[in-house]
C-alpha cells in the first residue's frame, strides 16, 4: 500500500524539512486540493491528512480543509485516510469523508453520534495502540525487547535501543533526561482500549496495525505487542486473527488475493507450532514461512540478515 508524501497536515515539522519535506501544512481547501493533485502521479493508493487540532484552532475550518482533501482524493479514485485521535477531530475527520481512521480515540469513549457516522463511512479504524508506550519506554530507557523482538526484529535497530545510555546525562535532551532520571513504568491507553471493544461490538472494521517506525515500535515484531494489547482489550483471538487476515486485507486493498487462506489466492501464508485460536500468543511460535509459494525457515533468514547476506 503506498499513501503519497509529503503529508497533508494542519501542523509544521520544520525540523523535517530537508528540501523535500514529508509534511505539509494545508491552510486552506484550495492549497488541499492542489496538494492532492499534486500527489497524484506518484500513484498512491491512498491519500492522508494528519489532523492535527491545538488549543485556539478553528475545528469547523480545519473540517472544511481535510473535506476538499478528501473530496479530491475520492474524485481521483483513491480511499482516504486521516490521522484523528480525539473524539471531536475523528468525528470531524468522518463527516470530511474519511475511509481510514488512524490512530485510536484516546480522549473520551467514544458515543453514538461517532458510531453513527463511522458506519455511514462503513470506515475501517486501525488503532494502533502500543506505540503510545513505545516512546516513553524508549526515552526512560525501560524499553527492553521482547522474546520475539529478540528473534525477529531487525539486528541492526535493536543494536541501537540501548543508545541513550551511552549518552552523557549532561547532553541528554531535557525530557529524556527526565524520564530516565524517574522512570515510570507508561500506563496502556485505557480510554481508547475500551474504545477499541466498543467499536468491535458496533460492527466497526477494526484493522491491525503497528505505526512502526516510531520510537520504541520496531517493524515487525511489534504487531505482538499491539496483540497482546488488543486481547487485554477484551477482543477474541479470532476477533484479533481478523483484523490483522482478511480486514487488514481491506485496508491494503488486496481482498481476492490476500487475507484469507482459499483457492486463487496469493500463497504467503505463515505456519505456526501452536494454535492461535487458543492464545493469541501462539502467533510468536513461527515454524515456517510461504512467500509465494516457496518455503522459509525465519531462523535461517535472521542469520542471513546478520551477516548482511541476501
Amino acid at each position: 500500500m503506498a499513501v503519497a508524501g509529503p503529508l497533508i497536515s494542519m501542523v509544521d515539522r520544520v525540523k523535517l524539512d530537508l528540501g523535500d519535506p514529508p509534511i505539509i501544512r494545508t491552510e486552506s481547501p484550495e492549497a488541499a486540493r492542489a496538494l492532492v493533485a499534486r500527489l497524484l502521479p506518484r500513484r498512491p493508493d491512498y491519500i492522508k491528512v494528519w489532523f492535527v487540532h491545538q488549543q485556539g484552532d478553528d475545528l469547523a475550518a480545519q473540517e472544511a480543509i481535510v473535506k476538499a482533501a478528501g473530496d479530491a482524493a475520492h474524485e481521483a479514485g483513491l480511499r482516504f485516510a486521516v490521522h484523528a485521535t480525539e473524539l471531536a477531530v475523528a468525528k470531524a475527520a468522518l463527516r470530511a469523508g474519511a475511509d481510514l481512521l488512524v490512530h485510536f480515540v484516546f480522549d473520551a469513549p467514544v458515543d453514538e453520534e461517532f458510531i453513527a457516522l463511522a458506519k455511514a463511512r462503513q470506515v475501517l479504524y486501525c488503532p494502533t495502540l502500543f506505540v503510545v508506550q513505545g516512546y516513553p519506554l524508549a526515552l526512560s530507557g525501560q524499553w527492553r525487547a521482547t522474546p520475539a523482538e529478540a528473534a525477529r526484529a531487525d539486528p541492526e535497530i535493536l543494536a541501537m535501543m540501548d543508545d541513550l545510555a551511552e549518552i552523557p546525562a549532561d547532553q541528554r535532551p531535557e525530557r529524556v533526561a527526565r524520564l530516565m532520571a524517574d522512570p515510570k513504568p507508561p500506563e496502556p491507553p485505557r480510554v481508547a482500549m475500551r474504545n477499541l471493544r466498543t467499536l468491535i461490538d458496533a460492527g466497526i472494521t477494526v484493522v491491525m496495525g503497528t505505526d512502526a517506525g516510531n520510537i520504541g515500535t520496531l517493524h515487525g515484531p511489534s504487531i505482538h505487542r499491539e496483540f497482546a494489547l488488543m486481547k487485554e482489550s477484551g477482543l477474541t483471538p479470532a476477533e484479533i486473527l481478523r483484523s490483522a487476515t482478511w480486514d487488514a486485507a481491506r485496508a491494503l486493498g488486496t481482498v481476492g488475493d490476500t487475507g484469507a487462506v482459499a483457492p486463487g489466492m496469493r500463497a504467503d501464508l505463515v505456519l505456526l507450532d501452536a494454535n492461535p485460536l487458543e492464545d493469541i500468543a501462539n502467533l510468536q511460535r513461527v515454524h515456517r514461512v510461504l512467500k509465494d509459494g516457496v518455503i522459509y525457515d525465519p531462523n535461517v533468514l535472521m542469520r542471513l540478515i546478520g551477516t548482511g547476506t541476501h
